[in-house]
């Protein structure tokens, strides 16, 4: 319209158009900015969001990794202790992992992955580099189960050495570990260490066993009775030595 007004007429009337509608069309031009603002803060949003979920699975994948690596260096220090004893030990034994466990109150016990094929026997000791851990029970083709010292069948003859007393040390039907048939007329202290006695056993002598923790009289009072701590922790037992030694018929 305003190019068919007269000169005069037609300025005036589209300065006083254009100051009229000129607000408006600001005002759309800021709406339009701020939404084009808020559209690109969503965008930057959604991206820090993706960002931190990618940073997140970087980490727990950096603290899964540390924790396989500690791990395999916990598993490499024990297996160079067990290695280092193997060769001081100068027994003919055999390496073998723990596959299975059974902790019950009547049975104790540990099931290996070697059996008969890779020369282990009913009888035989098995022990860590920390001690003794019991005496195979049972031995098939492939895999093997082990009687633990707190086994209630488990029977072996130890030794204080400070002393020189033997007696019978066994199972508990509560887990412990116990030396019995210790003399009366001895005096047998708290923290004294106890190790198979050796001879004709299945185990040689000089394996620690344990440490004495509390000695009392027997109900006959004939002897005296100690209960043990073994020297292994064996609800964490994962790699062992099966002996073969001249006494294990």
């Amino acid at each position: 319209m305003l190019p068919a007004l007269p000169n005069g007429l037609g300025a005036s009337f589209r300065d006083t158009f254009l100051a009229w509608i000129r607000p408006a069309f600001e005002t759309v031009r800021i709406v339009r900015e701020g939404a084009g603002s808020i559209g690109m803060g969503v965008l930057d949003l959604f991206s820090l969001e993706e960002e931190n979920r990618i940073l997140r699975a970087r980490l727990e994948g950096l603290s899964a990794h540390e924790e396989t690596h500690r791990e395999l260096s916990r598993e490499n220090a024990r297996l160079r202790k067990l290695l280092g004893f193997r060769a001081k030990a100068g027994w003919s034994v055999t390496p073998a992992e723990v596959i299975g466990r059974e902790l019950g109150p009547w049975s104790r016990g540990l099931l290996l992955n070697k059996g008969t094929r890779q020369g282990v026997r009913q009888g035989m000791a098995v022990i860590t580099s920390t001690g003794l851990v019991g005496r195979v029970s049972e031995a098939g083709p492939g895999s093997s189960r082990v009687a633990l010292l707190t086994d209630p069948h488990f029977r072996v003859i130890g030794r204080l050495p400070e002393s020189h007393l033997c007696g019978l040390v066994s199972g508990g039907p509560t887990g412990q570990c116990l030396v019995t048939y210790l003399p009366l007329d001895e005096t047998i202290r708290e923290g004294q260490r106890v190790t198979t006695a050796g001879g004709k056993s299945f185990a040689p002598s000089g394996i620690p066993i344990g440490v004495i923790r509390k000695i009392w009289k027997d109900s006959s009072e004939m002897y005296q009775t100690a209960r043990v701590e073994p020297a292994v922790h064996l609800g964490a037992v994962d790699e062992v030595l099966v002996i073969s030694w001249h006494s294990d018929r």
